[in-house]
């Protein structure tokens, strides 16, 4: 491992470059091995990055970071284990290395769930829902021990038992916040805690947007759960989206500050959240009168929502629904368009949209479109 250490360690390769030494070399040791013209006939690589790999030849560094970890029992994930996830290697710069406390599990397909750390009752509410959810249906909850909707997703997944991953923005052997000793510890207990820093490293807060996207990378679904406007969340969400990993955003009332991220990210074309069996890795039944609380809502309806979230029902359309059907059948439109065209306030047309778009009758495509999908 002192090699993996070693490659990791050198200033100015970074990921990208990494992977192309592995690529054409096979192993760090390899690399370590390698003359200068060797080398620079790898893309990216200069003269001088080759002479910086050239020249950086001790092994001390890596031994001493060895020592540490062997005290504080972490181990090494390296790019070609086969606990490495392959769906985490979507991302770019995903790292070749990282350090983790706690147990990986083989082939893991999470769900992560992030917002707020100042968060209100509601967004608590969703965030504990969907991570119990998940947990009863041994799908593993991933995300990033940060005071709110992070600690409670991690705390209500190990109270049903389950399995959860927090990414850190510092070494696995610091807990931050402190406050969350206890839930780290059960985290390493019951899952893993995981880092691309060495440990001792403290945190830095240019070390969160690329721990946002190691929980975005890692997961095959992310359900921002509540996010204000500048909520780090939404950095999550954005890693997310250029993943093509599907974002879940929980509606919120329009007026208030606590939501207008997770609404934002709705007029985007994020899905809108409903219901934790949205969040199944597979297929799921529901029953939509449990899902949407409403006086003028018809008879029960049972649904079933596959892998891709693709559903389909019969039934009556209402009024309403009809003129928003019939708004979009020729011309895909967003919330605020329709909006617009029908005079229907943003709550209670989100509220439509989001059983239209359960039931199947409409659909949302890129851009935060929805088109009719009446046969």
């Amino acid at each position: 491992m002192e090699y993996w250490l070693w490659l990791r360690g050198i200033r100015g390769l970074g990921p990208i470059i990494e992977k192309r030494l592995l690529n054409h070399f096979k192993t760090p040791k390899s690399i370590y091995e390698a003359e200068e013209d060797e080398l620079m006939s790898i893309m990216g690589i200069g003269k001088v990055i080759a002479n910086s790999i050239v020249s950086s030849h001790s092994l001390n560094n890596a031994y001493s970071v060895l020592n540490k970890m062997e005290k504080k029992n972490i181990k090494l994930l390296t790019y070609n284990d086969s606990l490495y996830p392959c769906i985490a290697k979507d991302y770019v710069e995903a790292p070749t290395l990282l350090y983790y406390r706690g147990m990986i599990k083989e082939n893991i397909e999470g769900v992560a769930i992030v917002g707020s750390r100042r968060c209100s009752n509601y967004g608590k509410r969703v965030a504990i829902e969907a991570a119990e959810f998940l947990a009863e249906c041994n799908i593993p909850v991933i995300s990033g021990i940060a005071k709110g909707i992070d600690g409670y997703a991690h705390t209500a997944c190990l109270n049903r038992n389950g399995y959860t991953i927090a990414f850190l923005g510092n070494g696995v052997d610091i807990c931050y916040p402190s406050e969350h000793i206890s839930l780290m510890e059960a985290i390493i207990e019951n899952g893993a805690v995981i880092s691309e820093y060495p440990p001792g490293t403290t945190t830095h807060s240019e070390f969160f947007p690329r721990r946002n996207a190691l929980i975005s990378s890692w997961c095959k679904k992310i359900l921002i759960a509540e996010a204000a406007e500048r909520s780090g969340a939404l950095i999550t969400s954005d890693f997310a989206r250029e993943l093509n990993r599907e974002v879940f955003a929980a509606p919120y009332e329009i007026h208030s500050s606590s939501g207008k991220g997770t609404n934002r990210l709705i007029l985007e074309g994020a899905t809108i959240y409903l219901d934790p069996s949205q969040l199944m890795l597979g297929e799921k039944i529901v029953n939509i009168e449990d899902v949407i609380e409403g006086e003028d809502l018809i008879e029960s309806r049972r649904v079933k929502i596959h892998p891709n979230n693709n559903v389909t029902i019969n039934k009556e359309l209402s009024v309403i629904e009809e003129k928003i059907l019939s708004c979009i059948m020729e011309k895909p439109k967003t919330i605020e368009e329709i909006g617009i065209e029908l005079n229907i306030d943003g709550v209670d047309l989100i509220e439509e949209i989001s059983i239209m778009e359960l039931e199947g009758s409409i659909r949302d495509i890129a851009g935060g479109r929805y088109i009719g999908c009446r046969g």
